[in-house]
């Protein structure tokens, strides 16, 4: 056993530790949105941290490896899509929403549509995105431990995501922002300095390194339609902010000018991460064509730069990086379950029991995720094609549900079902020219204004013959 095995190996001990420690045992509000008491700093990097899991960080630095820096000039969209959330509609959702615990609640609970339908079709596809979600990154955190252990892949999985399944079952929503603190800092601060090496040492050249970069990138635009830009643009633009984790945080905090700032400061902070990431692989690149096109390149950038033990430290950030991410899906899938699906079928369980149920989910969809993460190749993918069904289901009904007064759950229901068929047939039959998500997101936004328009009148008929 190396050094840098024997570092992680104490650094996990250490981990469980501190969460045995500061965890709290409550019901199911602590479990969920840690008594809605969270600062704004723990909200801050909570949120950094959640988002920027392997996707944002493994995945990024393979795209700008394969395609320089073309992913720069559209994932950056995901912070400006937070800032502006941040601004509009984290304030309203932590005001109005004061004693929800999931989208469910939010978007088909008593202050918005008010309807079981409403809540059930959201809790489905929260569900749904949450754990392909967990897959993914269960493939992520087996290819972290077989880099370092040498694991099979299979074996490699099945021990991160236990991991990371039995913390977030100790201490909930608590312990998975306490850590994901400790998380965010380990990363926020390895991950410039990595820069920073690859930037100084005696291989790299800005004037060379420039050419590369805007050859490559050219390369990348070239091969790509118009359309495909669009498209990615519109889904970096459209799944920020208002996702189950992202909202969990909302809920969390103390109130709604700590939800505003922290999600403000976030936006700003992934916008610049993603471009740096991407930076990183395209100097990868750039210094070391020889390594494999792959999610660990980003791994073997660092195995080079850093000397000794600090790769060692390295992996630990990458390893807290996927279980940032995986825990927070983890407890949000489990809430999630308990909160919006298991309440349709036994409408008299108590928070007590919904505690229950919701840990039990939790150890349920680990156990599929370990399976199911065998089969995966690409983090990043995964994520993309997920969050873009998502943003076609749940946008339009979300977005309404925080800012209207008077719903109609028809309304939230037409747009849901419309928005998903509209993209699943334009990806099958459309026209490649215009993106599917533009297709689904503005069918959904259509199919709402419209049956609201309908059930308004109708209401102000049926009053006006009334009296």
């Amino acid at each position: 056993m190396d050094n840098n095995q024997i570092i992680i190996i104490i650094f996990g001990i250490l981990y469980f530790a501190f969460i045995l420690y500061t965890r709290r045992k409550g019901d199911f509000d602590e479990y969920s949105v840690a008594g809605r008491g969270l600062g704004s700093f723990a909200i801050f990097a909570s949120i950094c941290a959640s988002y920027l899991g392997p996707g944002w960080t493994m995945g990024l630095t393979r795209e700008g490896f394969s395609n320089g820096m073309f992913m720069a000039y559209i994932a950056p969209v995901m912070g400006i899509a937070m800032v502006i959330v941040a601004i509009f509609l984290t304030p309203k959702i932590r005001k109005k929403f004061n004693k929800s615990y999931s989208i469910g609640d939010i978007v088909g609970g008593e202050l918005s549509h008010n309807h079981p339908v409403v809540i059930t079709i959201s809790g489905i596809m929260v569900l749904l995105s949450l754990s392909a979600l967990i897959v993914a990154m269960s493939y992520a955190g087996g290819e972290l431990i077989n880099n370092v252990f040498g694991f099979s892949k299979f074996w490699s999985i099945v021990i991160i995501t236990i991991i990371v399944m039995l913390y977030s079952l100790f201490g909930g929503i608590r312990a998975t922002i306490q850590t994901d603190v400790i998380q965010f800092l380990h990363f926020a601060i390895l991950i410039p300095i990595l820069a920073l090496l690859i930037i100084i040492s005696d291989g790299f050249s800005w004037e060379q390194y420039n050419h590369f970069a805007v050859v490559k990138t050219q390369v990348a635009f070239d091969a790509t339609s118009i359309s495909a830009i669009l498209g990615l643009l519109l889904v970096f633009l459209t799944i920020a902010g208002y996702d189950p984790s992202i909202v969990s945080r909302y809920l969390a905090s103390k109130n709604d000018k700590v939800a505003k700032k922290s999600t403000l400061w976030s936006g700003v902070f992934i916008g610049l991460w993603t471009v740096l990431m991407i930076f990183i692989g395209t100097a990868g690149a750039y210094m070391y064509p020889q390594l494999a096109d792959n999610d660990q390149v980003l791994l073997h950038i660092a195995e080079i730069q850093f000397p000794g033990i600090l790769y060692g430290i390295f992996i630990i950030a990458m390893i807290g990086v996927v279980m940032s991410s995986q825990d927070t899906f983890l407890n949000n899938a489990g809430v999630s379950f308990a909160q919006d699906i298991l309440p349709r079928f036994k409408p008299s369980v108590t928070n007590k029991n919904k505690l229950f149920y919701s840990k039990a989910y939790t150890i349920f969809i680990g156990l599929v995720a370990i399976i199911l993460a065998n089969y995966v190749e690409s983090a990043l993918e995964i994520a993309l094609i997920i969050l873009d069904y998502y943003a076609n289901v749940m946008l339009a009904a979300t977005v309404f549900a925080i800012l209207k007064k008077n719903h109609y759950w028809q309304s939230a229901a037409l747009s849901m079902v419309t928005g998903f068929v509209s993209k699943l047939i334009w990806d099958l039959i459309g026209n490649v020219d215009v993106p599917s998500i533009f297709i689904g997101i503005s069918s959904s936004f259509f199919a709402y204004l419209l049956s609201d328009l309908f059930f308004t009148n109708t209401k102000r008929n049926n009053k006006q013959q009334n009296n």
